[in-house]
Parts: C-alpha cells; structure tokens; sequence
C-alpha cells in the first residue's frame, strides 16, 4: 500500500512536470514572440525618426545652398558696382596672406 503511494505520487510528480515543461514551452514561445513584436515596433520608430533626420537634413542643405547661391550673387554684384575697390581689396588679402604664408 505504500508502495501504491509512493508510485502514485511518483506519476503526480511526473504529470506536474511534463506540465511544468509545456507551460515553460509556451512561455518562452510567448516570450520569443513579444520579443520579436517589440523589435518590430524598435525597428520601425527607427526607421520614422531616420526619416525624420532625412527630411530635416535636406531642409537644412537647402537652406545653406540657398544662402551660399545668395550670398555669391550679393558678391558678384558688389565686385560688378565697385570693379576698382574690389580689385584693391584683392589684392591686400592676397599680400597679407603671401606674407603670412611667407613666414613658415
């Protein structure tokens, strides 16, 4: 009769763990498959916000093209109004680094 009890809670112990084994199956699937969800989810923010970066860099290229296309036409236009102070500041910023350069 003990040896009954004992067999008997022998295949309890045996059915709780193959139990055991099968809930920590469908835990770890649940868990692989929440993981995966999450970099899914990871994935995508990073890409928006890539596309986000993308967009505020070609905004910002834009405007420095922009300014350097305006600021050579501004340029352009000084040298066209004044031909001789244009032509004597030259030259002086090219002396000055001659000179400069000169000195290594």
């Amino acid at each position: 009769m003990a040896n009954q009890s004992v067999d008997k809670e022998n295949e309890n112990l045996k059915e709780e763990l193959d139990n055991l084994r099968k809930d920590l199956g469908k835990l770890s699937e649940q868990v692989s498959k929440t993981a995966g969800a999450g970099a899914k989810a990871a994935s995508d923010e990073t890409r928006a916000e890539i596309n986000r970066l993308r967009s505020e860099l070609n905004r910002i290229s834009g405007y420095a093209s922009d300014y350097g296309k305006a600021s050579v036409d501004n340029v352009h236009h000084q040298v066209e109004q004044h031909p001789l102070a244009s032509l004597a500041t030259a030259f002086g910023v090219g002396f000055l680094l001659g000179k400069l350069l000169d000195r290594r």
